[in-house]
């Protein structure tokens, strides 16, 4: 049977605060109808309590005595029911009043020093503690009981190792975590933070106990309520919350593709398991009443749909007084979605073209897995800005991706060497490659185990990302701007080149000086050898940093030329737009969906109206079918035609843009 959640909705969350428990339930519900929702995330319980409640480890909104019942998810219930809405309680248990941990003060997360971890009146809890393991059950089975939600959302189910202002404790040394480390890897030693070399193997043994912590909930609620959704923040039990908002950061500059690229990874690990893109309508963290840019919002809504995932938003305080400007650009984004529940129901990625990305994804998770995310940046932008679509695989995912044989529907895969953290991982490519498909490699060679085709690998520079006067070329010139080298140099003999090499070193000096890298090394810059029925290509340097660094187009193209050649018959379409355009493919039963988003205007991550882009979609007809059928969804004006080879499709792109052939 198909449970409510797995079908399309729009979720709307409103992050109350403490003194907002007298909130006016009849009109939250009608605002938020209103705006295009039809599901209401409410905060219920954990660090304070929206309803009654006796338990001297509960503390319950003062608000509360404001109100008639006394009850705001009664009342936000009964009101939500009234007008055909549903309703999900959020709990957040990562933390609760100081004063209540002191009393038992085995619940507390403990520094390597075992002292506690106190931040805004607040003490943070270690999942291994007896309130995970009893208390917060005994919670759960007295409000599904009590209370006929839709559906039960867990905040910051994770082990808290951070405050909200980033000041990091390092790892929980409680004795339930030092002990359950010891009794998985008794030859280990146990880290203290996310600098130390066994970092990584606690996060997956965490993440492990947090999987099982989940399931455990579901179980429960779902005795109790058969219908009720469990959801978690970046974890896949009923679905998945993938929170999203840019900071104000100026050594941080975000990251514009987060969205997506947390939706494609999820959905390409986890396809059967609904992901929410939730966006916070406030910018950064610190900033929580400061509204979102509009076009940055909106651009939040259209990468959900392109990956396909759901669009979904949050807002801090009652949705009745705060600012709500953001909305009214993303409405129309929205409103493709709600106009097209059938389309995207079925909607799923089909490009076929991968990039594995390193582990982790968020900030958090990323320092807890120790990743650099700039060789793999370096790609991803290379490929969006060619306008060859792809799909990400998340490299912490690799063992949902062997189990569900993921890597078999690409014909290219596109792989950091950084990003191969695991024999699991590189087994997986090299088999990928073994079984036909063509596996493109970057950085160092040896990442995947043995160098494959008996290839001899050698350490030419290690530099640094602002190494200098080193530069790759073909010799005979015809290909027009040498490449420069940021970063590493490996020097590969064997296999297949096709000229372009490293230049010798020329001095830094008057350009009457300047003169030497003329003259080229045996190394070359790009290298394939078979592996099987497939091929492995190398750019035995670290091409994704120095194209994120320099932000050149030549290197872009270098990096994008070389998985466009070796993509051969399997090519899904080609696009002629500015670089700015990002092209994301889906298929819905038969119907191929093209969402085109238009990155151009502001900053990364402070877009403002993206100026119109016209440009031009080639559909080659062993795609588009016979006779083709094209739509805009968003009501755009579209010139189709055809030529000998494809369905020639001619477009402006506002904001987003998305088309449909049938």
């Amino acid at each position: 049977m198909t449970q409510w959640w797995q079908k399309p909705f729009q979720l709307f969350q409103s992050n109350i605060r403490i003194p907002d428990g007298d909130l006016d339930t009849d009109a939250a519900t009608r605002l938020i109808e209103q705006l295009g929702f039809d599901v209401w995330l409410l905060n219920a319980g954990g660090i304070a309590y929206f309803y009654p409640v006796t338990g001297d480890d509960q503390e319950m909104s003062p608000a509360l005595g404001r109100r008639a019942s006394g009850d705001l998810i009664a009342d936000a219930l009964a009101d939500c029911r009234r007008r055909g809405m549903r309703l999900v309680a959020r709990f957040d248990f990562s933390r609760l009043p100081s004063r209540f941990v002191r009393a038992r003060p085995e619940w507390a997360f403990l520094t390597a020093a075992g002292e506690m971890c106190e931040a805004d009146g607040l003490t943070n809890i270690c999942p291994r503690s007896d309130y995970y393991e009893e208390r917060v059950p005994e919670i759960l089975a007295d409000f599904v009981d009590r209370y006929d939600v839709d559906g039960v959302f867990f905040n910051w189910m994770q082990f808290p190792v951070a405050s909200y202002t980033m000041d990091l404790y390092g790892t929980c040394h409680c004795d339930r975590c030092t002990a359950a480390f010891r009794d998985a890897y008794p030859d280990l030693e146990y880290p203290t933070g996310f600098q130390h070399d066994n970092h990584a193997t606690l996060t997956v043994l965490n993440g492990r106990h947090l999987r099982a912590l989940a399931e455990r909930y579901s179980r429960l609620v779902k005795s109790r309520r058969p219908g009720i959704a469990l959801f978690l923040a970046d974890a896949p039990v009923d679905m998945v919350f993938l929170e999203t908002n840019s900071p104000i950061k100026a050594d941080q500059p975000w990251w514009e593709h987060t969205p997506g690229e947390l939706a494609s990874a999820h959905k390409t690990a986890h396809p059967h398991v609904p992901a929410l893109v939730h966006s916070a309508q406030n910018v950064g963290l610190p900033y929580r009443l400061i509204g979102e840019q509009p076009a940055q919002y909106a651009r939040y809504f259209a990468q959900a749909l392109a990956r396909a995932a759901r669009p979904s938003a949050v807002v801090i305080g009652k949705p009745t007084t705060e600012h709500f400007s953001a909305f009214a650009r993303s409405t129309p984004v929205l409103k493709i979605y709600r106009d097209n529940h059938d389309l995207y129901a079925g909607l799923r990625p089909c490009a076929t073209v991968a990039v594995v990305r390193p582990p982790g994804g968020t900030a958090l998770a990323s320092m807890q897995h120790r990743s650099d995310f700039t060789e793999y940046r370096g790609i991803f932008e290379s490929l969006q800005q060619h306008h060859i679509p792809f799909d990400v695989l998340g490299a912490e995912y690799a063992r949902e991706l062997v189990e569900r044989r993921a890597l078999d529907r690409y014909a290219v895969v596109a792989v950091p060497g950084d990003a191969i953290t695991t024999p699991e991982l590189a087994a997986a490519l090299l088999g990928f490659a073994d079984a036909g498909g063509e596996l493109v490699l970057t950085g160092d060679p040896t990442t995947l185990g043995t160098p494959p085709g008996g290839l001899a690998v050698t350490r030419v520079l290690q530099g640094t990302r602002e190494l200098g006067g080193r530069f790759g070329a073909r010799p005979d010139g015809r290909f027009g701007d040498r490449l420069p080298l940021l970063g590493t140099f490996w020097g590969v003999a064997g296999g297949e080149h096709d000229g372009w090499l490293l230049s010798e070193q020329a001095p830094f000096g008057p350009p009457e000086l300047t003169y030497g890298n003329e003259r080229f090394t045996s190394h070359p810059l790009r290298v394939s050898v078979p592996h099987g029925r497939g091929r492995i290509t190398l750019l035995p340097w670290t091409a994704g940093t120095t194209q994120r660094v320099s932000g050149l187009s030549s290197v872009a193209g270098f990096i994008a030329g070389t998985v466009a050649d070796r993509l051969g018959d399997a090519w899904l379409l080609s696009a002629e737009f500015a670089t700015s355009v990002e092209v994301v493919v889906g298929r819905s039963g038969d119907t191929l969906v093209i969402h085109l988003i238009n990155h151009s205007g502001g900053r990364p991550e402070r877009l403002v109206d993206p100026v119109p882009i016209r440009g031009r979609l080639r559909v080659p007809h062993r795609v588009a079918g016979d006779r083709p059928v094209v739509t805009s969804l968003s009501g755009g004006a579209c010139e189709v035609g055809k030529d000998s080879d494809a369905l020639v499709i001619d477009i402006e792109v506002g904001a987003v843009e998305v088309i449909r052939v049938d």
